[in-house]
């Protein structure tokens, strides 16, 4: 669950003393009886199935329960009962470890392609295209205190303790903005924060945006003026000479320079400014005045894009059908135009494109990942600001308001680009840019000296490469003198491994159990919106009919997934790749679960404290997760 402790789980205010506790399971609060009959839908769907009482599968008593070990989706109140019920259960269990171990064979072969195609597995996050200058989920703080080392309580030595944070792949600057923003009033030390991405384009973009925030701290609306630069297409003559004039600096500085422009915040290597200087050559060069003939034309590309898959238009019908109609009014405006403003602005006033939000574009030829395209515009169809910051509380600030969408989520992302201002010109948060693989970070550790960290994350590193990869490459590089030090892993595209988890049979592509009327039923019970046609579906040019996603985001919130999910992290577990050999045996949950000398906090049992193991879906109906994203949070064992 995604609501923060103390707060109701449906409306999310505070809970008051006397507060209202599901019925089935200890995890559920709410503020109000109203509140818990609002959430008995969604609640009941897959949490209070996760943490309440179990049934058992042979004797239907319910109770105190135990998971069978080969599936993880049946419950026993004994062995006895267990083995009562094994002739009836034998053959979907021993499905189930056998899918696992296929799913793991696939994905060791995955990575042994892999390895042979790129000769060197440490280069291939360097093949992710296209370079992600939105973020594709939402940004997160890194520390939350107030979860974590202040749940106890605080003392006035503890206010002023320094963090220390790794973000491998960190793509965008969201996560660090937002942790900087949502410090609590009372901290007073200092945050470092290692930034850590192979793509030099992604990393080119941050320390502009991180220069210009400190060399200009000083200058009226500088914020804003970053705010509209982070995601609008099109920006005004002073935002852009302000643009034109910092990558003119930067093109010509060395890593010591960078460090005395952003008076010692930002830290970087005279290698790595090398790599970033090509990226800030190929923006001051771009004609970006939008009379011109020869402009990049950022339009033109844009639409190019947004038009080349034809589901998506189809998938855009449903996210409006979703939303307010003002909310859609405002979205199908941003979709036209591209426009992330202060203010609802004429097009004719902002006569420049954007040059940051361009890259290079690189296309499968004969089997190779080749450029075929550099500096145009390169932000996926189903990227945008909406997405990267989370809708509830981008409404929570702006309480009241009557503004677009649009204009409320720009204002929220320039209050907390002003509070990271606030922070860098005290001296208070320092950032060290690391271009390169996050396999490579173990050295880099050891040459910079650097602390130990008391959060690692890797965003969705885990989808490209194992867990046990990870976990082993990382574990070394935290805290362990602090009892709160966490690593945490995502993975976006499970479900890609696992179709089961999105209802459908894995050979056939058929609805699992009727699950998709079952569960759009379900969300028009939630919400009080129907959804429509389950399944998105056009034609490509031969005619073919494609099948795109469609309505499953908004109803797999009401799916039960998780013994799904276990059964990807088991294959996972298993799969060798990356110098790493593939198991002789399919492990336990409980064996998955305790990794390289780390444990996970087991999402069936209780919440995780940095990031949701899953996230609610309709309550954020213009964020619109895809709602297959999943979190897993790994700590030092205290018996280690």
């Amino acid at each position: 669950m995604d609501v923060k402790p103390g707060n109701c789980w449906r409306c999310m205010k505070p809970l008051p003393e006397s507060l209202v506790t599901c019925d089935r399971c200890p995890q559920a609060k709410y503020c109000s009886d109203q509140c818990q009959r609002q959430d008995r839908v969604r609640h009941g769907a897959v949490e209070c199935q996760m943490f309440g009482p179990k049934s058992c599968s042979y004797c239907k008593k319910t109770g105190e329960m135990k998971p069978c070990a080969g599936c993880n989706n049946a419950w026993y109140c004994n062995g006895t009962c267990q083995r009562k019920s094994w002739a009836a259960h034998k053959e979907v269990c021993q499905d189930v470890q056998a899918m696992i171990a296929d799913l793991s064979h696939q994905m060791t072969e995955d990575c042994a392609d892999l390895s042979r195609q790129d000769g060197d597995y440490s280069m291939r996050d360097m093949f992710l295209v296209p370079p992600y200058y939105f973020g594709t989920t939402m940004a997160c703080d890194f520390l939350q205190l107030e979860q974590n080392e202040w749940a106890d309580g605080i003392s006035e030595e503890e206010t002023m303790c320094d963090f220390y944070i790794f973000s491998a792949g960190c793509g965008d600057l969201r996560h660090t903005v937002l942790t900087a923003a949502s410090l609590p009033a009372e901290y007073q030390g200092k945050v470092h924060i290692v930034l850590n991405d192979s793509d030099p384009y992604v990393m080119a973009r941050n320390v502009l945006f991180l220069y210009m925030l400190i060399q200009h701290e000083d200058r009226e609306g500088i914020a804003t003026s970053l705010a509209t630069l982070w995601y609008s297409l099109h920006i005004s003559k002073s935002d852009y000479d302000l643009t034109k004039t910092s990558l003119k600096k930067l093109i010509q500085a060395d890593a010591r320079g960078i460090s005395e422009a952003t008076k010692g915040c930002v830290s970087i290597t005279d290698e790595d400014v090398t790599k970033l200087r090509y990226v800030w050559k190929g923006w001051y060069s771009l004609e970006c005045q939008r009379i011109r003939s020869s402009s990049v034309n950022l339009t033109k590309r844009r639409q190019f894009v947004l038009t080349q898959v034809p589901s998506f238009q189809h998938e855009l019908k449903i996210y409006f059908e979703r939303l307010s109609p003002k909310e859609a009014e405002s979205l199908k405006t941003w979709f036209q135009h591209g426009l992330f403003l202060a203010q609802d602005t004429p097009i004719g006033s902002l006569p420049f494109d954007n040059p940051t939000l361009t890259a290079r574009i690189r296309q499968n030829i004969d089997g190779h990942l080749l450029v075929t395209e550099n500096f145009v515009y390169c932000i996926h169809n189903s990227n945008t600001p909406f997405k990267a910051w989370d809708s509830l509380q981008v409404q929570e600030c702006s309480a009241g308001e009557t503004t677009s969408a649009t204009v409320m989520y720009h204002k929220y992302v320039a209050q907390q680009l002003q509070k990271t201002s606030t922070l860098l010109s005290q001296g208070r948060l320092h950032i060290h840019m690391l271009v390169s693989c996050c396999f490579e970070i173990p050295h880099d550790h050891q040459a910079l000296k650097m602390a130990k960290f008391d959060r690692i994350f890797t965003a969705n590193l885990a989808d490209f490469f194992e867990f046990r990869k990870l976990l082993q490459t990382l574990r070394p590089l935290l805290n362990p003198n602090n009892k709160n030090a966490t690593l945490v892993t995502e993975t976006t595209n499970w479900s890609i491994w696992m179709p089961e988890a999105s209802g459908l049979e894995r050979h056939t592509g058929r609805d699992i159990n009727n699950s998709i009327k079952t569960t759009m039923q379900l969300c028009k019970d939630d919400t009080g919106k129907a959804l429509s046609s389950p399944m998105a579906f056009s034609k490509d040019d031969t005619g073919k009919e494609i099948s795109g996603p469609g309505t499953l985001r908004y109803r797999i919130e009401y799916f039960n997934n998780t013994h799904w999910f276990c059964a990807y992290l088991r294959a996972n577990m298993m799969a060798g790749g990356f110098h790493f050999p593939e198991l002789d045996h399919i492990p336990f949950l409980k064996e998955a679960m305790k990794c390289e000398g780390l444990q996970m906090r087991d999402f069936r049992e209780e919440l995780n404290k940095l990031v949701p193991f899953k996230n609610r879906v309709n309550a954020r109906s213009l964020t619109s997760p895809s709602g297959l994203e999943r979190a897993l949070e790994w700590y030092l064992p205290s018996d280690r």
